[in-house]
């Protein structure tokens, strides 16, 4: 009902049935004011509360449409379904010739050839009778639509009869653990440059992961083999979303073989089952260790059993001796070898991202932006 009407309403009763008498005018036309302001205040903060959903609806919409035009630019043009046909065929019936290093455990990987020349790499996951082959279709395009210069390209997939196929673009260096442990014959040795940039680039991926996807993923399955190096050593992580597909045992069973050390694995995930942002946080804080220092996660020593990077490193830390955390690769080499300084704020940084407690650890965009700034000339594609 609209003021104007309340309002002849009202005067049709004082005026036309004349029962305004002496001072009760005075009173009625009072009753007649309060209640159109009333109505007035009433209709004008509708007004404003639907103008103020409505801007804020728009603006999401807004919003919502430069995201989804942000993300497109990000998706390679297309991902293929492919045949297990085809998969023989271009990886020649998955010939030992073809195969190769990796964790064997979680099926295998081979490499191919394409119709066009491209060579791929068809990582074999162990077969799974729960994973339906939509479900896993629906997964694998997810992923594909990531797309960023440190993350490894998704080129397809291939469900047959439960055994499961991710097809990854090859990467010729292979992985970082084989040039960190195992120099190839003929290989370069990672200089303090080299690793550097390696270690950015990781975390500009990871922080891509958490903060530009929507909704954020979280790896799961930071590793030193999981990191590919190309011809030029930029590197480059795969197995986003992989760790769906590897069973809870497998993952479990790689901190049985580490000696009984967590490795890579946050502490959360060890005693909770919980993998968050920042459990990749604390994995990557391992693998920066790793890269310094040239150590695995936990290796054998003779005196003590298994040992881990931690247990080696913190006495160091502890007595300032930051220089003797360096692989002996970088220290023995004839490169530019870095000074204490950097080292201790390498490794503050190590220790920031392996704290106990998840939300202590910083976000992977702030130790993409410590590591750049320490080494700004070889810091990777944002």
């Amino acid at each position: 009902m609209s003021p104007q009407y309340i309002v002849a309403e009202l005067m049709f009763l004082v005026f036309v049935e004349n029962k305004c008498y002496g001072g009760q005018c005075h009173n009625i036309y009072n009753i007649i004011l309060a209640v159109v302001s009333v109505s007035i205040l009433c209709a004008t903060l509708g007004v404003v509360i639907w103008l103020l959903v409505y801007r804020r609806s728009k603006k999401r919409r807004r919003s919502r449409r430069l995201s989804n035009s942000a993300t497109s630019a990000l998706v390679p043009p297309s991902w293929k379904v492919f045949t297990i046909e085809e998969l023989k065929s271009i990886s020649k019936n998955f010939s030992e010739g073809n195969r190769l290093l990796g964790d064997a455990k979680t099926g295998g990987t081979y490499r191919g050839v394409l119709p066009d020349g491209s060579k791929v790499a068809i990582k074999r996951l162990k077969r799974s009778n729960f994973q339906r082959k939509k479900e896993f279709y629906s997964e694998v395009g997810r992923v594909a639509r990531l797309h960023h210069p440190s993350l490894v390209a998704v080129k397809g997939c291939c469900y047959n009869h439960g055994d499961r196929y991710i097809i990854y673009e090859f990467i010729v260096n292979g992985p970082l653990d084989r040039w960190l442990h195992h120099v190839p014959r003929g290989g370069r040795c990672l200089n303090w440059a080299m690793r550097l940039k390696i270690a950015t680039a990781l975390a500009q991926g990871i922080a891509f992961l958490h903060d530009k996807v929507k909704p954020q993923v979280v790896h799961r399955d930071i590793r030193a083999s999981n990191v590919l190096l190309d011809d030029e050593f930029q590197a480059h992580l795969m197995g986003v979303g992989l760790s769906k597909f590897v069973p809870l045992e497998v993952m479990q069973e790689r901190t049985v073989m580490a000696g009984g050390t967590n490795g890579y694995l946050a502490p959360e995930f060890v005693y909770r089952n919980e993998l968050t942002t920042k459990s990749d946080v604390y994995s990557f804080g391992v693998l920066l260790l790793e890269i310094v220092t040239g150590r695995r996660p936990a290796q054998a020593v003779d005196s003590v059993g298994w040992q881990s990077i931690f247990e080696w490193a913190t006495p160091l830390v502890q007595t300032h001796r930051y220089s003797e955390l360096l692989d002996p690769v970088i220290s023995n080499s004839s490169s530019e070898i870095p000074e204490s300084g950097v080292i201790q704020k390498v490794v503050d940084l190590v220790y920031s991202c392996t704290e106990n407690v998840p939300s202590v650890r910083p976000r992977m965009s702030h130790v993409v932006h410590q590591l750049q700034h320490l080494a700004p000339s070889t810091s990777a594609a944002g």
